[in-house]
Protein backbone atom coordinates (compact mmCIF):
# COMPACT_ATOMS: atom_id res chain seq x y z
CA UNK A 1 0.00 0.00 0.00
CA UNK A 2 2.89 2.62 0.33
CA UNK A 3 3.85 4.24 -3.23
CA UNK A 4 6.90 3.77 -4.24
CA UNK A 5 9.58 6.44 -4.66
CA UNK A 6 10.18 7.24 -8.34
CA UNK A 7 13.91 7.66 -8.39
CA UNK A 8 14.55 9.14 -11.70
CA UNK A 9 13.88 12.41 -12.84
CA UNK A 10 14.93 15.10 -10.24
CA UNK A 11 12.20 17.29 -11.39
CA UNK A 12 9.44 14.30 -11.46
CA UNK A 13 7.04 13.66 -8.93
CA UNK A 14 8.50 11.66 -6.28
CA UNK A 15 5.54 9.18 -5.73
CA UNK A 16 1.78 8.98 -7.36
CA UNK A 17 1.06 10.25 -3.79
CA UNK A 18 2.73 13.38 -4.34
CA UNK A 19 1.51 13.91 -7.60
CA UNK A 20 -2.23 13.66 -6.61
CA UNK A 21 -1.41 15.55 -4.11
CA UNK A 22 -0.35 18.56 -6.24
CA UNK A 23 -3.71 17.92 -8.26
CA UNK A 24 -5.87 18.59 -4.87
CA UNK A 25 -3.59 21.50 -4.89
CA UNK A 26 -4.85 23.06 -8.15
CA UNK A 27 -7.85 22.06 -7.53
CA UNK A 28 -8.02 24.31 -4.10
CA UNK A 29 -7.18 27.07 -5.89
CA UNK A 30 -10.74 26.84 -8.28
CA UNK A 31 -12.55 30.18 -8.49
CA UNK A 32 -15.68 29.05 -8.30
CA UNK A 33 -16.36 26.76 -4.19
CA UNK A 34 -19.12 24.97 -6.13
CA UNK A 35 -16.48 22.84 -7.49
CA UNK A 36 -13.06 23.12 -4.95
CA UNK A 37 -10.91 20.90 -3.78
CA UNK A 38 -11.88 21.47 -0.13
CA UNK A 39 -7.85 19.90 0.75
CA UNK A 40 -6.73 23.44 1.55
CA UNK A 41 -3.88 21.64 2.76
CA UNK A 42 -2.53 19.68 0.13
CA UNK A 43 0.37 22.62 -0.80
CA UNK A 44 2.10 22.29 2.52
CA UNK A 45 2.82 18.69 1.23
CA UNK A 46 4.70 20.28 -1.78
CA UNK A 47 8.25 21.52 -1.63
CA UNK A 48 12.19 21.09 -2.55
CA UNK A 49 13.35 20.89 -6.23
CA UNK A 50 10.50 19.76 -7.63
CA UNK A 51 8.01 20.22 -10.52
CA UNK A 52 5.02 19.50 -8.15
CA UNK A 53 6.05 22.49 -6.11
CA UNK A 54 4.90 24.67 -9.25
CA UNK A 55 0.96 23.74 -8.45
CA UNK A 56 0.58 25.20 -5.12
CA UNK A 57 1.18 28.80 -6.52
CA UNK A 58 -1.55 31.08 -8.59
CA UNK A 59 1.31 32.00 -11.16
CA UNK A 60 2.20 28.73 -12.45
CA UNK A 61 -1.13 26.49 -11.74
CA UNK A 62 -2.40 27.53 -15.49
CA UNK A 63 0.45 26.27 -16.61
CA UNK A 64 0.70 23.05 -14.57
CA UNK A 65 -2.75 22.29 -15.22
CA UNK A 66 -2.54 22.06 -19.25
CA UNK A 67 0.48 19.81 -18.38
CA UNK A 68 -1.69 17.58 -15.86
CA UNK A 69 -4.73 17.74 -18.77
CA UNK A 70 -2.10 16.67 -21.74
CA UNK A 71 -0.50 14.15 -19.72
CA UNK A 72 -3.91 12.04 -18.42
CA UNK A 73 -6.93 13.47 -19.36
CA UNK A 74 -9.58 13.76 -16.57
CA UNK A 75 -7.26 12.98 -13.80
CA UNK A 76 -7.67 16.56 -12.21
CA UNK A 77 -11.32 16.18 -12.04
CA UNK A 78 -11.41 12.82 -10.45
CA UNK A 79 -9.85 13.79 -8.13
CA UNK A 80 -11.32 16.57 -6.75
CA UNK A 81 -14.41 14.13 -6.96
CA UNK A 82 -12.98 11.87 -4.82
CA UNK A 83 -11.81 14.38 -2.59
CA UNK A 84 -15.18 15.38 -1.90
CA UNK A 85 -16.59 12.02 -1.90
CA UNK A 86 -14.93 10.67 0.38
CA UNK A 87 -14.42 14.03 3.28
CA UNK A 88 -18.74 13.13 2.77
CA UNK A 89 -18.53 9.86 3.66
CA UNK A 90 -16.18 10.60 6.79
CA UNK A 91 -18.33 13.38 7.66
CA UNK A 92 -21.48 11.61 7.53
CA UNK A 93 -19.85 8.96 9.69
CA UNK A 94 -19.10 11.40 12.40
CA UNK A 95 -22.29 12.22 12.27
CA UNK A 96 -23.41 8.77 12.75
CA UNK A 97 -21.22 8.36 15.80
CA UNK A 98 -18.07 7.15 14.15
CA UNK A 99 -15.36 6.18 16.74
CA UNK A 100 -12.27 5.10 15.12
CA UNK A 101 -11.05 6.26 11.72
CA UNK A 102 -8.50 4.38 10.40
CA UNK A 103 -6.30 5.48 7.01
CA UNK A 104 -5.04 2.65 5.23
CA UNK A 105 -1.51 3.55 2.99
CA UNK A 106 -2.21 7.17 4.45
CA UNK A 107 0.09 8.69 1.49
CA UNK A 108 -0.64 12.40 1.69
CA UNK A 109 -3.98 12.62 3.52
CA UNK A 110 -4.77 16.01 4.98
CA UNK A 111 -8.09 14.57 6.75
CA UNK A 112 -6.87 14.16 10.58
CA UNK A 113 -5.90 17.71 10.16
CA UNK A 114 -7.95 20.00 8.10
CA UNK A 115 -10.82 18.11 9.67
CA UNK A 116 -9.80 18.25 13.26
CA UNK A 117 -12.74 20.03 14.60
CA UNK A 118 -15.03 17.82 13.11
CA UNK A 119 -12.96 14.39 14.18
CA UNK A 120 -12.73 15.41 17.78
CA UNK A 121 -13.51 12.45 20.23
CA UNK A 122 -12.76 10.15 17.39
CA UNK A 123 -9.80 7.93 17.54
CA UNK A 124 -7.60 8.17 14.23
CA UNK A 125 -4.52 5.82 13.11
CA UNK A 126 -2.73 6.16 10.08
CA UNK A 127 -1.13 3.35 8.94
CA UNK A 128 1.51 3.28 6.36
CA UNK A 129 5.05 2.75 5.56
CA UNK A 130 7.93 3.83 7.87
CA UNK A 131 9.38 5.79 5.20
CA UNK A 132 6.31 7.72 3.71
CA UNK A 133 5.37 8.20 7.28
CA UNK A 134 8.66 9.95 8.20
CA UNK A 135 8.58 12.34 5.29
CA UNK A 136 4.57 13.13 6.05
CA UNK A 137 5.38 13.93 9.99
CA UNK A 138 8.45 16.42 8.86
CA UNK A 139 5.69 18.10 6.52
CA UNK A 140 3.94 18.49 9.14
CA UNK A 141 5.95 19.59 11.81
CA UNK A 142 6.69 22.55 9.31
CA UNK A 143 2.74 23.17 8.32
CA UNK A 144 1.73 22.86 11.70
CA UNK A 145 4.50 23.79 13.41
CA UNK A 146 3.51 20.37 15.92
CA UNK A 147 2.76 16.53 14.92
CA UNK A 148 -0.83 16.66 16.37
CA UNK A 149 -1.26 14.51 19.51
CA UNK A 150 -4.49 12.49 18.86
CA UNK A 151 -3.15 11.00 15.69
CA UNK A 152 -2.13 8.01 16.29
CA UNK A 153 0.54 6.95 13.30
CA UNK A 154 1.65 2.99 13.14
CA UNK A 155 4.19 2.06 10.88
CA UNK A 156 3.74 -0.88 8.87
CA UNK A 157 5.45 -2.88 5.82
CA UNK A 158 2.68 -4.00 4.01
CA UNK A 159 4.60 -6.38 2.27
CA UNK A 160 6.04 -8.32 5.58
CA UNK A 161 3.50 -7.39 8.14
CA UNK A 162 0.41 -8.35 9.16
CA UNK A 163 -2.05 -6.09 9.58
CA UNK A 164 -4.79 -7.51 12.00
CA UNK A 165 -1.78 -7.86 14.57
CA UNK A 166 -0.14 -4.67 13.36
CA UNK A 167 -2.83 -2.83 14.29
CA UNK A 168 -4.24 -4.63 17.27
CA UNK A 169 -1.12 -3.58 18.59
CA UNK A 170 -1.81 -0.15 18.16
CA UNK A 171 -5.18 -0.39 19.92
CA UNK A 172 -7.62 -1.01 17.46
CA UNK A 173 -11.01 -1.97 18.58
CA UNK A 174 -12.78 -4.15 16.92
CA UNK A 175 -16.06 -3.16 18.53
CA UNK A 176 -15.81 0.38 17.92
CA UNK A 177 -17.67 1.73 14.65
CA UNK A 178 -14.67 1.92 12.57
CA UNK A 179 -15.03 3.24 8.96
CA UNK A 180 -11.25 3.08 6.78
CA UNK A 181 -10.10 4.89 4.09
CA UNK A 182 -8.59 3.33 1.82
CA UNK A 183 -8.18 5.81 -1.21
CA UNK A 184 -5.78 5.19 -4.33
CA UNK A 185 -4.42 2.26 -3.22
CA UNK A 186 -6.32 -0.85 -4.31
CA UNK A 187 -5.61 0.31 -8.19
CA UNK A 188 -1.64 -0.81 -7.70
CA UNK A 189 -1.67 -3.77 -5.75
CA UNK A 190 -2.17 -7.58 -6.90
CA UNK A 191 -5.30 -9.31 -6.54
CA UNK A 192 -4.65 -11.79 -3.14
CA UNK A 193 -3.48 -8.81 -1.45
CA UNK A 194 -6.47 -6.39 -2.09
CA UNK A 195 -8.77 -9.89 -1.27
CA UNK A 196 -6.61 -9.76 2.21
CA UNK A 197 -7.71 -6.58 2.86
CA UNK A 198 -11.10 -6.48 2.07
CA UNK A 199 -11.86 -9.48 3.75
CA UNK A 200 -10.39 -8.48 6.98
CA UNK A 201 -12.20 -5.49 6.72
CA UNK A 202 -15.33 -7.52 6.02
CA UNK A 203 -14.64 -9.59 9.18
CA UNK A 204 -15.33 -6.58 11.31
CA UNK A 205 -19.34 -7.20 12.00
CA UNK A 206 -20.03 -6.30 15.68
CA UNK A 207 -20.59 -3.49 15.26
CA UNK A 208 -20.11 -3.39 10.75
CA UNK A 209 -17.72 -1.77 10.07
CA UNK A 210 -17.65 0.23 6.83
CA UNK A 211 -14.38 1.35 4.12
CA UNK A 212 -14.38 4.26 1.39
CA UNK A 213 -12.42 2.91 -1.34
CA UNK A 214 -11.83 3.96 -5.15
CA UNK A 215 -10.74 1.29 -7.58
CA UNK A 216 -10.87 0.63 -11.45
CA UNK A 217 -12.79 -0.86 -13.93
CA UNK A 218 -10.97 -4.43 -14.50
CA UNK A 219 -11.22 -4.05 -18.10
CA UNK A 220 -9.64 -0.98 -18.05
CA UNK A 221 -6.46 -2.14 -15.99
CA UNK A 222 -6.04 -5.68 -18.53
CA UNK A 223 -6.60 -3.43 -21.54
CA UNK A 224 -9.03 -4.64 -23.25
CA UNK A 225 -11.14 -1.74 -23.18
CA UNK A 226 -9.73 2.25 -23.00
CA UNK A 227 -11.88 4.91 -21.82
CA UNK A 228 -10.90 8.53 -22.09
CA UNK A 229 -7.47 8.57 -19.50
CA UNK A 230 -6.37 5.20 -19.80
CA UNK A 231 -4.43 4.81 -21.34
CA UNK A 232 -1.98 7.80 -20.29
CA UNK A 233 -3.41 6.42 -16.86
CA UNK A 234 -1.75 3.42 -17.40
CA UNK A 235 1.13 4.78 -18.97
CA UNK A 236 1.92 6.80 -16.17
CA UNK A 237 1.39 4.58 -13.39
CA UNK A 238 3.85 2.11 -15.13
CA UNK A 239 6.38 4.61 -15.89
CA UNK A 240 6.16 5.18 -12.20
CA UNK A 241 6.70 2.18 -11.03
CA UNK A 242 3.37 1.26 -10.29
CA UNK A 243 1.55 -0.73 -12.62
CA UNK A 244 -2.23 -1.19 -12.57
CA UNK A 245 -2.92 -4.65 -11.10
CA UNK A 246 -6.31 -5.12 -9.80
CA UNK A 247 -10.01 -3.48 -10.52
CA UNK A 248 -13.63 -4.70 -9.99
CA UNK A 249 -15.89 -5.75 -13.49
CA UNK A 250 -17.42 -3.49 -14.69
CA UNK A 251 -21.33 -2.75 -13.22
CA UNK A 252 -20.50 -5.74 -10.57
CA UNK A 253 -19.18 -4.18 -7.37
CA UNK A 254 -22.32 -5.89 -5.63
CA UNK A 255 -20.65 -9.43 -6.64
CA UNK A 256 -17.38 -8.73 -6.48
CA UNK A 257 -17.21 -7.30 -2.40
CA UNK A 258 -19.80 -10.09 -1.43
CA UNK A 259 -16.88 -12.34 -2.03
CA UNK A 260 -14.91 -10.45 1.12
CA UNK A 261 -17.78 -10.14 3.29
CA UNK A 262 -19.06 -6.45 2.08
CA UNK A 263 -21.98 -4.71 0.73
CA UNK A 264 -21.82 -2.08 -1.34
CA UNK A 265 -24.00 0.85 -0.06
CA UNK A 266 -22.52 3.54 -2.83
CA UNK A 267 -20.59 2.64 -5.88
CA UNK A 268 -20.34 5.76 -7.78
CA UNK A 269 -19.21 5.44 -12.21
CA UNK A 270 -17.84 8.99 -12.75
CA UNK A 271 -20.82 10.16 -14.27
CA UNK A 272 -22.42 9.84 -11.02
CA UNK A 273 -19.42 11.47 -9.58
CA UNK A 274 -19.48 14.60 -12.08
CA UNK A 275 -22.79 15.30 -11.70
CA UNK A 276 -22.60 14.87 -7.40
CA UNK A 277 -19.07 16.57 -6.66
CA UNK A 278 -18.63 18.80 -10.17
CA UNK A 279 -21.20 21.12 -10.62
CA UNK A 280 -20.69 24.40 -10.74
CA UNK A 281 -22.57 27.43 -9.04
CA UNK A 282 -24.06 28.17 -12.37
CA UNK A 283 -25.32 24.86 -12.78
CA UNK A 284 -22.82 23.92 -15.71
CA UNK A 285 -20.59 20.23 -15.39
CA UNK A 286 -16.69 20.77 -14.62
CA UNK A 287 -14.30 18.74 -17.00
CA UNK A 288 -15.13 15.49 -17.34
CA UNK A 289 -13.10 12.68 -14.67
CA UNK A 290 -11.53 10.12 -16.17
CA UNK A 291 -14.21 7.54 -17.12
CA UNK A 292 -12.78 4.35 -15.72
CA UNK A 293 -13.25 4.46 -11.76
CA UNK A 294 -15.52 3.80 -9.10
CA UNK A 295 -16.18 5.25 -5.98
CA UNK A 296 -17.09 2.95 -3.55
CA UNK A 297 -18.82 2.86 0.26
CA UNK A 298 -18.99 -0.46 1.18
CA UNK A 299 -20.08 -1.89 4.70
CA UNK A 300 -19.70 -5.17 6.26
CA UNK A 301 -22.37 -7.20 6.20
Amino acid sequence: MALGERGRNPLAPRSTAEAVCALRAMGALEKDPAVRCPDQMAAGFLGGFNVTTLAKYRATRALMLRVAKRRIPGAYTYEIGRTKFIDEVVLDAVAAGLDELILLGAGLDSRPYRLAEQLKGVRVLEVDHPDSQASKRKHLRRVLGHEPADVNYVPIDFNRDDLDSTLAAAGHDRSARTLFVWSGVSLYLPEEAVAEVLSWVGEHRDPPASIVFDAAWSEVVDGSRDDPGAAQARKGAADAGEPFRWGIPEGRADETLARFGLRAERALDQEQARAAYLKRSDGTLHDPPFGFGVLVLARAS
